[in-house]
């Protein structure tokens, strides 16, 4: 199945109709402590699934995107008794795209899972494409599988609670994909 890319401010409404649209057993949340502060509140007060569904809050931070936070997670979607079907809602920026698709990708031999991302960078690039990964051994992203989400929703309604230095990193990755695909991409970029 291809992921389906959904663009729209209004995310809390498209996750409850996405969801509906499945009708899976259950959802599960996952995100890091900074979404859960910023983000999670605000989508909340737009959708009536994300207040009902269980919550895995991770540490924030690359260097928590290892093998300790995924079993972590492993054994929470455990306790909460997922399912092959259960879908894991992944909100956030790249750290929870990453490990949250690889927890997905490898809990019961495979999960659904759903990517809302929060920063610009995960928007451009890690919450689209299937890249899953943890880090092991000092090596970035050594560890991961190529497994596409069901869906990504992505939005700049939370981008106004990036720092400064997220949102300019964000735009390198524009830059960054621009110039890989042809001149007039990239013309056409920086002229946005």
């Amino acid at each position: 199945m291809q992921q389906q890319l959904i663009f729209s401010n209004n995310v809390g409404p498209e996750i409850d109709s996405l969801i509906t649209r499945i009708s899976p057993p259950g959802c599960v949340i996952l995100a890091d402590t900074n979404t859960s502060t910023l983000v999670l509140p605000r989508l909340e007060a737009t959708s009536r699934i994300i207040p009902q569904a269980p919550r895995i809050i991770i540490p924030a931070g690359d260097d928590r995107k290892d093998l300790d936070t995924l079993a972590h997670i492993w054994t929470r979607l455990d306790t909460l008794n997922a399912t092959r079907r259960t879908i894991l809602i992944n909100i956030g920026g790249g750290l929870v795209s990453d490990i949250g698709g690889l927890a997905a990708a490898t809990f019961k031999r495979g999960m659904p899972c759903i990517n809302i991302p929060t920063t610009l960078l995960a928007a451009v690039d890690a919450s689209v494409g299937g890249k899953t990964a943890i880090n092991f051994n000092g090596v970035k992203n050594l560890i991961g599988t190529f497994t596409e989400p069901l869906a990504t929703i992505i939005s700049s309604t939370y981008f106004s609670t990036l720092p400064p230095r997220e949102l300019l990193s964000g735009y390198a990755e524009i830059i960054k994909h621009s110039l890989l695909e042809d001149p007039r991409t990239f013309a056409r970029t920086i002229s946005t």
